[in-house]
Order: structure tokens, then sequence, then C-alpha cells
């Protein structure tokens, strides 16, 4: 049986089991970390990944948790090649691990642009800050801003996430735009609170950017890389690191 690891990508730190262990088993402990990826066989891709918050919600896609999850994969030998797959609840993601540089380029989904795609009820967020939303198989809402990205968040952040204007809840990440393909974001996530990156996170800021070229987004756990493939899904490359 493969041993349970932790590993972080760009900050966030995950609890990786394969196994059929039921979540319950590790939820109950899981301190210092942002979250459990539960790992299984699948017959519709390499590897099934269940995501869940460290407060025990399931999340539907996690892409700091993919490119750990690829890694760890790869590394353990229970794939044959640098390229799989893994599904999740929001689809199945085609990863392409780099082993030489410990980095992970995955695909996480074609965005959906609109209130409606995470769950808005526009008349109960009135009195909130203008937001852009993007869902990534989960509800993003991004705030841009001038200022610093973490001053705004810790204002913002308990306000929004758990709003009721928000019927799945929602993560909202802070971002600066600092160049034309370049932005400073600061990320609080349903079910964790302030978080050093968000991979579906930077992927819903580079979309809102409305930039078609490779955009690079900043937090204080590192940089991620995004672009579009061809097909419209969001491409993102970023490092994995075991603890």
């Amino acid at each position: 049986m493969m041993e349970d690891v932790i590993m972080h990508g760009s900050g966030n730190r995950f609890l990786i089991h394969c196994g059929d262990r039921a979540p319950a088993t590790f939820l109950k402990n899981l301190r210092g970390v942002d979250g459990l990826l539960l790992l299984s066989s699948d017959e519709e891709s390499d590897f099934y990944m269940q995501i869940f918050n460290a407060d025990g919600g399931e999340a539907q896609q996690c892409g700091n948790g993919l490119r750990c999850a690829a890694l760890h994969l790869y590394r353990s030998k229970l794939v044959p090649t640098s390229e799989l797959t893994i599904r999740t609840l929001a689809g199945i993601s085609k990863c392409t691990v780099f082993p030489d540089r410990n980095e992970v380029e995955v695909t996480i989904g074609t965005p959906e642009i609109g209130p409606t795609f995470c769950g808005v009820n526009h008349n109960a967020i009135a009195n909130l800050p203008e937001m852009h939303f993007v869902s990534m198989g989960n509800p993003n809402a991004i705030l841009w801003t001038e200022d610093d990205p973490v001053k705004v968040r810790q204002e913002y952040g308990p306000i929004v996430v758990g709003h009721e204007g928000f019927s799945e809840g929602i993560n909202l990440h802070v971002a600066r735009l600092d160049s034309p393909n370049h932005a400073t974001v600061a990320s609080w996530e349903r079910g964790v609170g302030p978080t050093l990156a968000s991979g579906t996170g930077g992927a819903s800021v580079f979309v809102s950017s409305k930039q078609r070229a490779s955009f690079v987004v900043s937090s204080n756990g590192g940089s991620l890389t995004f672009s579009y493939a061809d097909d419209g899904q969001i491409v993102m490359s970023g490092p994995a690191v075991y603890d």
C-alpha cells in the first residue's frame, strides 16, 4: 500500500491517500493542511481524485491538488508515463509531469463566465463590491483592486465567502493587475479561509483579465502560469513539492 504523504502546490498543503479508506478516517484529524485528496482507480481515467476542504466539505476541483497528485502518482510508479489523466467532480484533467524540475502542467476545464454559473443571487449581494464570477467547476469571485490584495482580502474575505447571496458559498480572489500579463492575487477559500495560493482561483483571475496570451498569477505561495488550450480549456503549470 502506498504511504500517505503531505505535499504542497504553491503553498497549498494536502494530505494524499491512495486507497479506499473512508474520508471520515482522515477528516477528524485533518490539521495543518488545506485539504485531503483521496486517489482511487477509475474506469474513465487513470485515477479518480476526491477533494475535501479542511472543514470536511467536498470540492469539485483543485488545481494545486491535481499537480501534487499527478507528481506523486508518477514518482510512485503507479502510472507508466509522465502523461496521465485524473478525474474529479469537475471532469477529466490531462496532466503532464516534468520530473526534472518537479513541475506539472494540467488542464482544469473550460471556464463558465457569469453569476449564473456560480449560484449568485444578485439582489442579495447588492451591498457587496463589484465582482466578476467564473466557474472552473467550482464557484469563484474575482475582486479587482489597485491596493494590496492581502489587505483587501482580510477586509472582504469573511464577508463574501459565506454570504447568503451565494447558494454554494464562493471562493474569493482579490487581484491587482501589475502588468498586462501578470497579476498579484490573495485568496480566501470556502471551507478553508485565507490560503497561500489557489489554482482554480488563478485560472479565474486569468479569465477575468480577458488576456489571451500566457498569464502569470503570483501569490504568497509562488507563481503559476496560465494559458488557453486550442479547445478552450485552461492550462495551468506550476510546482509540486513533498513536505
